[in-house]
């Protein structure tokens, strides 16, 4: 189309009316109206979002949102203090004591949720809440259930739970403990003044001082030969006393403890029964790394990858001579025997229980390389491979038919929790794979439905309680110590689920609110109403 230019005379509006009338919008950008350009509207701003699951001192695990991102968001965390703890939606959380940012971040935008300290304390039966240097205790009063002596303490510093009881250090440096006579502080080898840091023992406590000198209290050993109780303040010698110092950590079995020092050399002491003389290897351990404690013997693994055992009754974890063990790095027993693991991970299982069968792994030995992870129950070893599958063995009358019912299910796996006699394994898909004894969680298939999006896996001696990614909770296993999901219905925004091993659940809600269930005499039970608020994150 011609468009001749207006004559003269003729109002330029008027014919810029008239092009408008007709429909030629186009041609008005010379009329001082509309553009052949179309507006651009902005791209809408990045958005993250970040929501943290997992009980402080386990595997934490965040669950990110994004939209307008133009890369997939990342995940870093750190303590507040700026120590660098890792990256990714998973991590173990190495500092419980302290506060945790975990940071997402896509394109230009970016949030941060921050994780407060754990401040929840548990003994075999009972938990502690730990605020403002009070406490607030409930569960069996016998392992450490009590308020009364608990309530009175203003001004604790730290909390250290063993077995049957607590023991509190006090900003001053003295010490408070509650629980079971098994623990009684006036069976301390000194006094307990001055403390700088403690560390627990099954039944009893190991104090270092300020001028770095020992003191000692609980049971020395269980019962000695005329079925008496033997305390520290009369069973442990004057010169083994003085011995320990510069205490790296201490190991326990049923009745003794292996004190491993900071120079690689080990003390030990106790039911000699149960490994409290380490005599007949005492020259063999040097340079030792780790020490481990079964039910009956102790295991010390030296730095060059030697294996050393000793009990006086007892040879089940004794590594037969004749088997090749490779130089290890790293040890892990169940009640009786042991697995050592090198850095490249091969895993070999030693010794042997009659009757358990728990190290019998000649038909899986020739698939234990790659392995990243060890895990195990009271009887049996479940190892998960760099590949995400998993090799399990021994306690064959426990384990053996539901572990081949399931053993094609366990893929892409990332980690493992175990009850007593049973595991449960957390696939990347949120899925969960059980097997083992039924009556303590080896069978899910009545919840199998429910396992779907799950994050956590948290577990007592006898019953599972699995986090979704919704805040919800699925349990399983023997109902009277938690396993009846019917207790659970619900909870709708838990963060977080303690146990107690003879079976109390506790859940932390993302606003600190909480719930118990299970046993009432393990801590499932009733609150002191003084607790009101268990914070979990801000």
């Amino acid at each position: 189309m011609n468009i001749s230019t207006p004559s003269k005379g003729v109002p330029i509006k008027r014919i810029c009316l008239a092009l408008a009338g007709v429909g030629f919008t186009t041609l008005l950008a010379g009329c001082g109206g509309g553009s052949s350009a179309p507006a651009v509207t902005p791209p809408p701003p990045p958005t993250v979002t970040i929501d943290v699951f997992g009980a402080r001192g386990a595997i934490l695990t965040a669950q990110v949102t994004s939209t307008n991102c133009s890369v997939a968001p990342t995940v870093t965390w750190q303590t507040s203090g700026g120590v660098a703890l890792g990256t990714g939606l998973t991590i173990q959380d190495t500092q419980p004591a302290s506060v945790i940012t975990a940071t997402a971040s896509c394109s230009t935008a970016s949030v941060v949720e921050n994780l407060q300290p754990n401040v929840v304390f548990n003994t075999n039966a009972a938990f502690a809440v730990v605020q403002n240097g009070s406490v607030v205790a409930w569960g069996d009063p016998v392992w450490g259930g009590t308020t009364s002596d608990a309530a009175k303490l203003t001004n604790i510093s730290k909390l250290y739970p063993s077995e049957r009881g607590f023991a509190a250090l006090l900003t001053d440096g003295s010490v408070s403990v509650w629980g079971s006579s098994y623990i009684d502080p006036t069976t301390a080898t000194g006094a307990l003044t001055n403390i700088s840091t403690i560390i627990p023992g099954r039944v009893a406590y190991f104090g270092i001082k300020n001028d770095g000198s020992f003191v000692a209290w609980g049971n020395y050993r269980l019962i000695n030969s005329s079925g008496s109780l033997v305390t520290m303040k009369t069973g442990l010698s004057a010169s083994t006393l003085a011995s320990l110092t510069n205490i790296k950590s201490i190991s326990s079995t049923e009745g003794a403890y292996a004190a491993l020092k900071n120079d690689g050399t080990v003390v030990a002491f106790g039911d000699p029964n149960v490994g409290g003389d380490a005599s007949t290897v005492q020259s063999q351990l040097t340079n030792v790394v780790q020490v481990a404690g079964t039910n009956f013997e102790f295991l010390a693994l030296t730095k060059n990858g030697n294996i050393y055992e000793w009990s006086n009754a007892y040879s089940y974890a004794y590594p037969d001579p004749s088997q090749q063990i490779p130089s290890a790095t790293k040890l892990t027993v169940d009640g009786t025997v042991g697995v050592a693991t090198t850095s490249t991970g091969i895993a070999t299982a030693f010794g042997y229980s009659a009757g358990i069968d728990a190290a019998s792994s000649a038909s899986v030995a020739s698939l234990l390389n790659n392995v990243t992870n060890i895990y195990a129950t009271e009887t049996s070893f479940a190892a998960l491979l760099s590949n995400g599958s998993v090799v399990s063995w021994g306690d064959l009358a426990r384990m053996g038919d539901s572990l081949n019912a399931v053993q094609s299910s366990l893929t892409n796996v990332k980690s493992i929790s175990n009850t007593e006699y049973a595991f449960a394994a957390l696939k990347n898909d949120g899925s969960v794979v059980t097997w083992g004894d039924p009556i303590v969680g080896g069978d899910s298939s009545a919840v199998a439905s429910q396992l779907k999006n799950v994050v956590a896996i948290t577990a007592n001696k006898y019953a599972f309680a699995a986090l979704t990614s919704s805040g919800t909770v699925v349990t399983w296993g023997m109902p009277g110590k938690g396993g009846s999901s019917s207790t659970t219905a619900n909870l709708t925004s838990v963060r977080a689920i303690y146990a107690t091993p003879f079976g109390g659940f506790l859940a932390v809600n993302k606003d600190g609110s909480f719930a118990t269930w299970g046993d009432q005499w393990a801590g499932g039970g009733a609150v002191p109403n003084t607790l009101t608020k268990i914070p979990f994150a801000s």
